[in-house]
């Protein structure tokens, strides 16, 4: 069985990689847009085949929780009449995509041999290839990005997803690592600032977390972490000041003159009183569901008419995600860092017991995630589900691991 699971989920790697990352944008302007979804599909029904054929049908005790969240909120929405019945739904599939695709890999516990891994790397080396030639010719022909990755933010993405599946199917030496800092660079050409942080804090880590490094609270590492604060505030100084200080408001200094993406951070905060604890519900608010059956919530606090957020233009939406949130209330808030708290506390319990590779991706990608959500969606598009997997491939890996240290070192009290 695992064996079949192992075949299979490879080929969903690979599959995804080409078609859910690198060509999914050419992809979706010929009108097909659910690779992603296929994709999740593909793995529930594996995580289907493993429960199914194991005696106990064992469920992970926070899937169960999450998809329980999940359920709860779907009803609440529908109670409430948050939207239309097809936005809640829609809204629905995209919240939970990622959270599936994650579980459902840590659940499948599936193992990559080493022939594998060399055939992914290789196939990354020749993605990077095509995206260093996206970048550097959309560098001088915009329109080259626009018909291949839509907008240059997704050219970054890719090239992040490509140096952290290269990563993890590396030996993690010094070569592979000096690899996965110029495969991160290639996003550099897409201009965006939060890449550049992201990338800033990646070259830190590579190089502090060495084998004298210790995961623990000192001052050597209070003092690492507010270097790498400061490196990703210096590189992204411009647009920070742009969207959150000076292009928060208009000229004249009123909530009407917001710009979209702090106007749904501005209003967002509103919404977190007037609908405690529970939020406005699935497809109202900063999502691309929102925008399908224009959400009420738009008219209500007289976002209506601005420039990216209209019935007719809604191009600037979902062009955030930490915002969306409101659509949960303080009680998703809480929810939302608990997870990502719970997995970050575990990478640094893992890396403590020298689960370093496993641990420190798993660490990197979860700043990855708190970065993109500031100012992208990222985290329910296509590729951050396939940064999800790699997630899941990672926290099973780490489990694996701690299960056999375990045995092993039972076998070795009682012996």
């Amino acid at each position: 069985m695992q064996e079949f699971i192992n075949r299979q989920f490879f080929n969903l790697t690979v599959f995804t990689l080409i078609f859910g990352v690198m060509f999914y944008d050419i992809i979706n302007t010929l009108g097909f847009s659910y690779v992603d979804e296929i994709c999740t599909v593909l793995l529930f029904l594996l995580f289907g085949y493993k429960v199914f054929h194991t005696k106990a049908w064992e469920f992970n005790k926070m899937f169960l929780f999450v998809i329980a969240v999940f359920i709860f909120y779907l009803i609440y929405s529908f109670a409430i009449n948050a939207n239309t019945k097809g936005a809640i739904l829609t809204d629905f599939v995209i919240q939970i995509k990622p959270y599936l695709a994650f579980f459902c890999v840590y659940a499948i516990h599936p193992k990559l041999s080493d022939n594998q891994r060399k055939i992914i790397r290789e196939l990354i080396i020749l993605c990077s290839l095509y995206i260093l030639v996206i970048g550097i010719s959309g560098s001088v022909y915009f329109e080259v990005i626009q018909y291949t990755f839509f907008h240059p933010s997704r050219l970054a993405t890719a090239s992040s997803v490509l140096a952290l599946l290269y990563l993890y199917c590396s030996d993690y030496s010094k070569t592979d690592k000096i690899i996965f800092a110029i495969i991160l660079s290639i996003g550099i050409l897409s201009g965006r600032s939060k890449h550049f942080g992201f990338f800033a804090i990646c070259l830190l880590i590579m190089i502090y977390f060495n084998k004298s490094f210790k995961m623990k609270l000192n001052f050597r590492n209070t003092a690492f972490i507010i270097i790498a604060l400061a490196c990703t505030i210096f590189v992204a100084h411009k647009k920070i000041y742009y969207y959150f200080i000076l292009g928060g408001f208009g000229d004249g200094h009123t909530a009407n003159n917001l710009y979209a993406r702090m106007a749904l951070y501005y209003f967002s905060l509103q919404i977190f009183m007037d609908y405690f604890p529970f939020g406005t519900g699935f497809g109202t608010y900063a999502t691309y569901a929102s925008s399908l059956d224009y959400s009420p919530i738009y008219i209500k606090y007289g976002m209506q008419n601005m420039h990216g957020l209209t019935k007719e233009a809604p191009d600037f939406i979902a062009d955030t995600y930490f915002p969306a949130l409101a659509q949960f209330g303080i009680a998703g808030v809480i929810l939302f860092f608990t997870f990502w708290i719970y997995l970050a506390r575990k990478a640094i319990k893992a890396y403590r017991r020298n689960c370093h590779k496993e641990a420190t991706i798993a660490l990197i990608i979860i700043i990855f995630f708190m970065i993109e959500c500031t100012s992208d969606a990222t985290i329910t598009h296509n590729r951050g589900m396939f940064i999800m997997m790699i997630l899941g491939l990672l926290f099973s890996d780490i489990h694996a691991k701690l299960s056999n240290s375990a045995h092993d070192t039972d076998e070795d009290t009682v012996s």
